[in-house]
């Protein structure tokens, strides 16, 4: 019988970072030659409804139970260092190292066609901004080389 291996906690976040970055791009690599830009719009605003649909059910629909949620699963999940907070009527949520970035600058550096700058522009712009809007909360982003700040208030 041979040995597998137990894998660190970090160990267990590159796999699951790499596993998610595959998984969603290339979907949507398979949607966009199927289906050209539409296709790919498409496929991405049913994700960010598929988001919001479940936290409504979750019953997460203030800012800040909404930025915990996402903060505790990628704290826990990819290993991203980040933190919630509350500034002057809005929620804060500061990557400051982000887990999903770097994995999209890894997979850049293996020639994969993936581009960091491009992986933040979906992530902000099309799939939160889309899910929050669902919600009816509000999204301001500023990007960082090393992660992001998005700021939420209810509209």
């Amino acid at each position: 019988m041979t040995d597998i291996p137990v894998l660190t906690l970090s160990e267990i976040q590159q796999r699951v970072v790499g596993w998610w970055l595959g998984n969603y791009y290339g979907s949507m690599g398979y949607v966009g030659k199927r289906l050209g830009k539409k296709g790919i719009r498409e496929f991405l605003e049913l994700g960010a409804r598929q988001v919001a649909a479940t936290f409504k059910r979750l019953d997460l629909t203030e800012p800040l139970d909404v930025a915990v949620a996402i903060a505790t699963n990628e704290k826990n999940m990819f290993g991203s260092e980040i933190e919630v907070t509350e500034d002057d009527g809005s929620v804060v949520i500061n990557r400051e190292r982000c887990a999903i970035l770097e994995g999209a600058k890894a997979f850049s550096r293996l020639g994969a066609s993936l581009v960091a700058k491009e992986h933040c522009r979906t992530c902000s712009e099309m799939h939160w901004k889309s899910a929050f809007r669902e919600m009816g909360i509000g999204l301001e982003t500023e990007l960082s080389e090393s992660g992001c700040l998005m700021r939420i208030r209810k509209l």
